[in-house]
């Protein structure tokens, strides 16, 4: 018997072709000069060459995420326990020879340091990893020989989302905009948590192409009825999220015994299909378009120069004619740059507009959980809940952040496209939109400090009995002794019923106080708490916008100059062209027939692959 396949048999992707439409165009470019073209093409040539196609693992904490990456592969590059396993993000991608390594902050908080590490330390935490010499590790790496990734599948293994205050919720976000697909993983226990759901919803509202895998069939008989009911609520939520039961234990069994019917069983193989059917065969489609189109702006700039100046050389009587319309052009370029000139206004209020509406949202956001909390609060007695109401408000904010990135990366989006449709409403050529870059927009925050402790302590019976007798004590005196002078004793019917009355009232009073104060701890501690958290999320929001900001002035101030660069050399190159020798010029034409030839070539060739 054949061995379960163990990877998706998907067609490679036009790389080849491209680097090559890529090589031309640049070659071209340095002869007239632009670099600015040239660093262009370079930067479209290393994205297109990037072999990984992402895939994030992600869900809830023990849900088996990293037992099903290992059953994938048929490798243990991830750590599997009963505790929280995976602690930092693990990225696994093909290799010759095994190979793992850390992620490091360098001293100069520059650029990260790669330490290698032996494969056998893979099974520990390494937070703390003594090759990191200290130093805050980012994530891990490692390279395996797995004919899965052979043809540039890589996985992303993330911490679970899960526990007090979803600590890595915002940071697994952050990760999606730059990912191909995601597996979401949620074992067969029971239904959808309410935080299962959210994170569903978050995470397809940023990368569409994404599949739930339903875990632990094997351990589950009601796996079935589980599924069906976790189906519901997804067309309920309006999540079109295609979901997948599986049994990693299953998967393993079946490798290992080379068993083709244990194998259908785990039903792997459907995992398979999708990232072969809907992953591997769509051709990163998103990057290549991005990468053609820049391609063929480069070539166009090209050939308006090389144009211009063969023109002139053919027919030097059309040089007065073709530099007036030059100059004409030039004039209305001008004016189509001063109309973009909006495009800055643009972005500037965009983003001020974004900021403040991502801080208005955050603190609307934050105002419900506080209300709510403060009233839960008001209900109970916080000394005997406080570690319920904590972790329903770790929860609360931590899903909160989450919306509040995701609605802002949306955002961004938006304002980038706005700003595109300016120029193209300018009279200028089509111009690419740049990707929110998800380091700008990524929300990594840190770990949040957990909701401080309630300092009031339950109050005891011993307490409820001294408040209570010090009450009786004092009315029983003071009756005691009024009735004294009608010629009755210290105690009498009198001065006990008055002293039980009193106490009584001594101890609801004392009760109600107590209960006041602690209240007012709980909400101190509350509101606290989610100060702190709106604070540092501020903070990085502002930080981060300011960024994507950053990114797209670059991006169209760059798209400006080299429209007004183009127009530019072209009226100097048919200047120039004017003023040649015969012999010279015949050589020229011959020059520059061969270069409009190729990126003729060029811009037909980007035209059937974007066609494809």
């Amino acid at each position: 018997m054949t061995q379960p396949k163990s990877g998706p048999d998907a067609p490679a992707r036009p790389v080849k072709v491209i680097v090559e439409l890529i090589d031309h165009t640049t070659k071209i470019a340095g002869l007239y000069e632009r670099a600015d073209l040239a660093e262009r093409l370079r930067v479209a040539k290393e994205r297109i060459t990037d072999p990984q196609i992402r895939v994030v693992i992600a869900g809830q904490l023990k849900q088996g995420k990293s037992q099903l990456l290992n059953s994938l592969l048929n490798i243990p590059v991830a750590r599997v326990g009963d505790d929280e396993s995976t602690v930092l993000a693990t990225v696994v991608f093909y290799a010759e020879t095994p190979t793992a390594r850390l992620v490091v902050v360098t001293p100069d908080g520059a650029d990260a340091e790669l330490v290698d590490i032996d494969m056998s330390e893979l099974k520990n935490d390494l937070r703390r990893a003594p090759a990191a010499e200290g130093r805050e590790v980012l994530r891990v790496e490692v390279g395996v020989p797995s004919p899965m990734l052979k043809n540039g599948l890589a996985f992303i293994d993330t911490p679970g989302v899960g526990g007090h205050g979803q600590p890595h919720l915002s940071a697994t976000l952050g990760l999606l905009p730059d990912a191909d697909a995601v597996l979401m993983v949620s074992d067969t226990s029971q239904e959808f948590t309410e935080p299962e759901m959210t994170f569903i919803r978050q995470a397809v509202e940023i990368c569409p192409l994404a599949s739930i895998v339903a875990t632990k069939t094997d351990l589950y008989p009601y796996w079935r009825d589980v599924v069906a009911a976790n189906e519901a609520h997804l067309r309920r939520a309006g999540v079109a999220t295609p979901m997948i039961a599986a049994s990693s234990v299953l998967r393993s069994h079946a490798v290992t015994l080379n068993d083709k019917e244990l194998n259908e069983e785990s039903n792997f193989p459907a995992i398979i299909k999708f990232l072969s059917e809907k992953v591997m065969s769509r051709e990163n489609d998103r990057i290549r378009d991005h990468v053609l189109g820049e391609i063929r702006a480069a070539a166009e700039h090209l050939t308006l120069i090389v144009d211009s100046e063969l023109s002139v050389l053919n027919d030097p009587g059309t040089r007065e004619r073709l530099t007036a319309e030059l100059e004409r052009r030039k004039e209305e370029a001008h004016d189509a740059l001063q109309q973009t000139a909006l495009w800055q206004q643009t972005l500037n209020d965009g983003i001020a507009d974004l900021t403040a509406d991502v801080d208005h949202d955050l603190r609307n956001r934050f105002r419900h959980i506080t209300a709510h909390t403060e009233k839960v609060i008001d209900s109970c007695d916080p000394t005997q809940h406080w570690a319920e109401i904590g972790t329903e408000l770790e929860n609360a904010v931590a899903t909160a952040v989450g919306d509040n990135f995701v609605w802002a990366y949306q955002r961004a989006e938006a304002l980038a496209a706005e700003v595109a449709r300016l120029f193209t409403e300018a009279g200028l050529d089509v111009v690419e939109l740049p990707e929110v870059s998800a380091r700008d927009m990524g929300a990594g925050f840190g770990e949040f400090k957990p909701v401080a402790r309630l300092e009031a302590k339950p109050i005891k019976a011993g307490h409820k009995v001294v408040t209570g007798m010090r009450g009786s004590y004092g009315g029983i005196l003071m009756f005691g002794m009024l009735t004294s002078f009608a010629g009755l004793g210290m105690f009498n019917p009198l001065s006990l019923g008055a002293g039980f009355l009193l106490g009584r009232k001594a101890y609801k009073e004392d009760m109600e106080n107590r209960m006041l104060r602690v209240r007012n701890e709980a909400k101190t501690n509350a509101r606290r708490f989610v100060d702190d958290i709106a604070f540092i999320v501020n903070k990085e929001s502002r930080d981060r916008l300011r960024a994507v900001q950053r990114q797209l002035r670059d991006h169209y101030r760059g798209i400006a100059n080299q429209t007004s660069r183009s127009l530019n050399e072209s009226l100097q190159a048919t200047l120039a062209s004017a003023k040649m020798a015969e012999d010279e010029r015949n050589a020229r034409i011959k020059e520059l027939q061969r270069q409009l030839n190729i990126l003729t070539q060029v811009v037909d060739n980007v035209d059937k692959l974007v066609a494809a």
